[in-house]
């Protein structure tokens, strides 16, 4: 289940990165699994930690995500079948010596 802007805006100018992926339920039991694949736009030099960018209420807990250099996003540790993560857009500021091509 998919739904969101599924959008990270860079901001070079003023150094931010605008993150608003779409929310998801996981149908299995997954750990640092990549759950957005690139389609087209910028990719980093290097991985960027995105923070916490999903909230599970079942488990009331968070989950953790990476901008991986092939543009894909990994979602850090675990999810387990039937977790629903839901997303809060944010912003952050973009990592020393990160480039965009």
């Amino acid at each position: 289940m998919y739904g969101g802007g599924m959008q990270i805006i860079v901001d070079e100018r003023n150094r931010l990165l605008h993150v608003d992926l779409s929310g998801f339920r996981s149908t299995v039991n997954v750990g640092d699994y990549g759950v957005f694949q690139h389609a087209s736009g910028v990719k980093p030099s290097k991985p960027v930690y995105l923070g916490c960018l999903w909230a599970i209420p079942s488990g009331n807990f968070g989950k953790k995500a990476t901008w991986n250099v092939d543009g894909s996003i990994t979602v850090v540790g675990s999810l387990t079948n039937g977790d629903r993560c839901l997303h809060t857009p944010r912003s952050l500021p973009i990592p020393d010596g990160v480039t965009f091509a």
